[in-house]
């Protein structure tokens, strides 16, 4: 099981961590991981999270969300030092802002000497509520383990670092961009009956899945990959006011195979 699906799965059992150690090598897929995981503690829906549709996720998305903080080591300094951990730990008692969740993301989290980490550990065996600590790193070695028996721990293998989407809408873009009728509807019959917080995010779900093939495939397939995207932006906006699933997967399969009468 990968990161991703780790993280939705304890998600879906509502048992996520107040405190994570993520290690791996690769940065650009800590930092996705480590995106992912803030976004699913921020995320206001109370299934299928993160949801992608929500004004938290929306927010992730766009990079602004203000209860998401960033602590790195400063440019002049070889370690992450105990003030900016002492500081850190008085900005977790302060309430959000936006969302009913804090989460505080430490970068080079192995870089933190034994002072900073003593400061950190007070409050990740006391902590608020509603505050959450990821600790970013290379090196398990470098942290004390009283910190490692707080954190619930991911080891990233550097094998993935986008969020993948879900098999559903993998097997919908995969059909629909092949322009198999046949598949996309028989997809699309299990899916009629979805909540709608869950066809939301199948539909963003969606969307990244046909971004993905787009930038692999050449010709009509890219062309049909383009079409999805358009497509599934539009299906968003008719959400907006109520389509059912049914309705929006009907309205999508008109197009499999005829993408030429958009």
């Amino acid at each position: 099981m990968d990161a991703y699906a780790q993280i939705r799965e304890s998600a879906g059992q509502n048992k996520l961590s107040h405190a994570w150690l993520l290690l791996g090598e690769d940065s650009k897929e800590l930092d996705a991981v480590s995106g992912f995981l803030a976004k699913t503690l921020l995320c206001d829906s109370r299934a299928g999270r993160p949801c992608g549709v929500c004004a938290q996720c929306r927010k992730m998305e766009k990079g602004i969300h203000p209860d998401l903080i960033s602590v790195e080591r400063l440019p002049d300094k070889r370690e992450i030092t105990v003030d900016q951990v002492r500081a850190l730990r008085q900005e977790a008692f302060v309430l959000p802002n936006d969302s009913s969740a804090k989460v505080f993301v430490i970068r080079e989290a192995d870089t933190m000497n034994q002072s900073a980490q003593n400061a950190l550990l007070k409050v990740l065996e006391e902590p608020p509520l509603y505050a959450s600590f990821l600790l970013l790193g290379r090196n398990p070695g470098s942290f004390l383990e009283t910190i490692r028996s707080r954190c619930q721990e991911l080891r990233l293998q550097g094998q993935v670092v986008a969020e993948p989407p879900s098999e559903q809408a993998g097997k919908l873009a995969e059909a629909f961009v092949n322009g198999d009728r046949l598949g996309f509807v028989s997809v699309s019959m299990r899916l009629e009956k979805l909540e709608k917080e869950k066809f939301d995010r199948l539909l963003v779900d969606l969307y990244q899945a046909a971004a993905q093939r787009a930038k692999a495939a050449v010709g009509e397939k890219q062309e049909a990959a383009l079409a999805l995207c358009s497509l599934t932006e539009q299906l968003r906006e008719m959400r907006k006011v109520y389509v059912s699933p049914g309705h929006c997967l009907g309205w999508l399969g008109t197009y499999v195979g005829n993408t030429e009468r958009m």
